[in-house]
């Protein structure tokens, strides 16, 4: 067991409001427990050694995904990578920014689940999505080495996901209506104004409407929205009071950490426009070298530390394929399951010392709250903090107050998942087994931190079976 090492490939999928991407990794997991040790199989070695080009998302109208297109995108990527998806073991299919919002994204990220294999597929909200494009871009890594506080702005066609991280951890995200495709130009006219505009544009007599061509007057009105939507961003990251118009700007947060970041980095399409230099106002057809120009003269520039982002266009695809997945602990234990499991809701469940007689009264109150909101029998997972070095008196107590929920509570065909923090998973999985019918599906992992409202994707077991691949998320799909 000291020496186990495996390499498994993973995949990024990222369906963006402006483009589409796909990376393939190779992911080394090894035993770094040592010799005599509890095995402990880390991730130790990321390497992408496939990126596709960048395709701009094929839409059949604003509010509908072409689904069959982005499919041949990725069967195409697949085919030019030279991977087929019965090799993948990991990754992510995720939909971002104004994608995620279109009528048909649920069913384009199964379509694309059943094309990739079976790893974790997560359609990402805009937390998770502030989170992979952070640690893609490089920023959670810059934070740490230097020590400090990283602001990472990934700004997209639709959407800007900002991710504060403070000495290599996660301190907050927002996600703001900021984006280079809010407005889109054709031949010289207006041919699309996004919804989120109309907080800055005002309710009647807008010159900013479709069909407007682009004269003096109107192109002067565009580069003072793309001013105010500059200021909007300095806002965001605490650089300046926040406008009235602001929280009408928000997707699903905003920072409320109160840290000024010490270093601002830049990700997404718009981060490739800050300091090229395009002749055109409008090369891609849309106003993302405006405000990439805008934001270069701004104060996220001149006042604060610009940092140098080790990926722009690509940090959210490379966060999904090198950074949404966690693994679990080694020490797990899993019978009867079929995986992946997709989706699973998240209840904590409180196992503390002085608290373990009381585990079965606590289980079964959160069931009878959840299927008063789900069909009965739907499938749920359990999460907490656990014990550091319970006694074989406290798992069996712990087995026998959970066991005793399950039977009462539990459909046949529902698999009793517990997700905890603590080094038990194996112990009390087995305890659990003893107790339960044989044909029960269990699945017990550990190290892994979740907890109410968080959705988890579970995938097939990797490294020999010892350990599962994790992706955690709060939100699926934005309303």
């Amino acid at each position: 067991m000291a020496g186990i090492e495996e390499t498994v490939i993973s995949a990024g999928i990222d369906v963006g409001t402006t483009t589409t991407q796909v990376i393939f990794s190779r992911i080394k997991m090894k035993n770094t427990g040592g010799f005599g040790s509890i095995p402990k199989i880390e991730i130790v070695e990321k390497t992408i050694f496939y990126r596709s080009r960048t395709y701009f998302t094929p839409l059949i109208s604003e509010e509908e995904i072409d689904e069959n297109k982005v499919r041949e995108i990725v069967e195409k990527e697949y085919l030019a990578a030279g991977v087929h998806p019965d090799e993948v073991a990991m990754g992510a299919v995720i939909i971002t920014g104004e994608t995620s919002r279109k009528r048909n994204a649920n069913a384009v990220v199964h379509a694309l689940a059943e094309l990739a294999g079976d790893f974790v597929v997560a359609a990402a909200g805009p937390n998770m999505e502030s989170v992979l494009a952070g640690r893609g871009s490089g920023a959670e890594a810059l934070s740490k080495k230097q020590n400090c506080v990283v602001a990472n702005l990934d700004i997209g066609g639709g959407t800007t996901n900002i991710c504060f991280f403070e000495n290599g951890k996660i301190l907050d995200t927002a996600c703001l209506n900021i984006g280079g495709r809010l407005l889109k130009i054709t031949d010289n006219r207006i041919s699309y104004v996004s919804k989120s505009l109309e907080p800055l544009l005002g309710k009647e007599g807008s010159i900013i409407k479709q069909g407007a061509v682009i004269d003096g007057e109107v192109l002067k009105q565009i580069e003072y929205i793309v001013s105010r939507l500059c200021r909007l961003l300095e806002q965001a990251v605490l650089l300046d009071t926040r406008e009235d118009v602001f929280e009408q700007m928000v997707t699903s947060q905003a920072i409320t950490c109160n840290r000024i970041p010490d270093i601002i980095t830049f990700s997404g399409g718009v981060a490739d426009c800050i300091k090229e230099k395009h002749e055109d106002r409008f090369p891609f057809g849309d106003i993302g070298c405006l405000l990439g120009k805008k934001i270069c003269t701004s104060s996220l520039f001149k006042e604060k530390k610009s940092g140098s982002a080790s990926e722009t266009v690509h940090a959210t695809v490379i966060g999904a394929g090198n950074y949404s997945m966690e693994v679990s602990g080694s020490t797990i234990e899993y019978c009867n399951c079929s995986f992946p499991f997709k989706d699973i809701p998240v209840l904590s469940l409180n196992v503390e010392k002085e608290q373990l007689y009381a585990i079965t009264a606590d289980m079964k109150r959160k069931l009878t709250v959840f299927y008063s909101e789900y069909a009965a029998g739907s499938q749920i997972a359990f999460a907490f903090k656990g014990i550091a070095c319970p006694s074989f008196e406290e798992i069996e107590l712990i087995a026998e107050g959970i066991g005793k929920a399950v039977i009462e509570e539990y459909s046949p065909a529902q698999v009793l998942i517990l997700v905890m923090e603590s080094d038990m998973a194996k112990s009390l999985g087995q305890a659990l087994r003893r107790r339960l019918p044989r044909e029960n599906a269990i699945l017990c992992i550990d190290h892994i931190v979740c907890g109410q409202g968080d959705y988890i994707d579970i995938g097939a077991p990797a490294a020999s079976g010892k350990v599962i691949p994790v992706v955690i998320k709060t939100l699926l799909f934005s309303e």
